[in-house]
């Protein structure tokens, strides 16, 4: 399609966006707003998950590093930059994915959903905007705790944290790693939501899995026993995060492992979407 200017030469037209392309983009931007209506003071999620999330590995973190303190060697001991984010990868991702989980299996307790998807007939909205707006929260808070521990605690213990470097490329692999690892294990929860709307059960099977299956496998003897290790989802997720383990990657690097974990992730949270989008869906506790 062209415009004639009034020297009479022919431009083409610049296309408009579809339609349907603008309608989308306007429900989902109701979606988020809708998402961000809920998130009151009254919210868990400033109250409970987000203190968590940051207290407890600030807690574990200062309580090993006076230790520490008292029972150093001859210098022995410290904290390495590559294991700096123990404790918010174990603890922290699963807390804050919690908020995104309880959230949405809320919406079908409640029944709340029903009436969205009575205004809005696109259901694939509400997963989305809740890993939207639940991720991004989920993702900063991350990136703020790990950033700050890192360089808190390398001022507060440098006896200790002393090899911890903030800015180091193991130290910006990390502070940037663990809350892409957050945002990919909220999508992971969100997306067995979807299939399994009950927010105990979904709960469950991830740190099942994570702290039950990939431990065990470990005690394995063996060649068979590395390969299973070395397959572990929640495993390369930490190797992707710049996090110190015990083997090399199976997929050429931290970048291949932290994209194994995420198709995982994200493929649970399509197909969880998809059947969302397809049929009735109802849980509840």
């Amino acid at each position: 399609m062209t415009h004639r200017r009034p020297d009479g030469t022919l431009t083409p037209a610049l296309p408009d966006m579809a339609p349907g392309s603008a309608i989308v983009v306007t429900h989902l931007l109701r979606a988020l707003r809708a998402e961000l209506g809920k998130l009151s003071s009254r919210s868990p999620l400033w109250y409970a998950v987000i203190p968590l999330a940051v207290l407890i590995p600030a807690g574990l973190n200062f309580g090993i590093a006076k230790a520490a303190q008292l029972n150093k060697i001859d210098g022995s001991g410290g904290m390495d930059t590559n294991n700096a984010a123990y404790w918010i990868i174990v603890f922290s991702t699963f807390i804050l994915m919690t908020g995104a989980v309880t959230s949405f299996c809320g919406e079908f307790r409640d029944g709340t959903a029903e009436l969205e998807f009575a205004v809005q007939p696109r259901r694939w909205l509400l997963p989305v905007a809740k890993l939207i707006v639940f991720g991004g929260i989920s993702g900063v808070v991350a990136l703020v705790t790990t950033f700050g521990i890192m360089w808190g605690y390398h001022a507060l213990f440098p006896d200790v944290w002393g090899r911890v470097d903030v800015l180091s490329y193991d130290g910006v692999r990390l502070w940037l790693g663990t809350p892409l690892l957050t945002v990919l294990v909220v999508a992971l929860g969100l997306g067995l939501s979807a299939l399994l709307p009950r927010p105990g059960l979904v709960v469950m099977l991830i740190l099942l899995w994570k702290f039950g299956v990939e431990k065990f496998v470990e005690f394995l003897q063996g060649d068979f026993g590395i390969l299973l290790q070395r397959w572990s989802p929640f495993r390369n997720a930490e190797i992707g995060a710049g996090q110190m383990v015990t083997f090399d990657s199976p997929f050429g690097g931290a970048l291949g492992s932290m994209l194994y974990f995420a198709a995982i992730a994200v493929g649970f949270f399509v197909i969880g979407t998809v059947r969302l989008s397809r049929g009735d869906l109802r849980g509840s506790d």
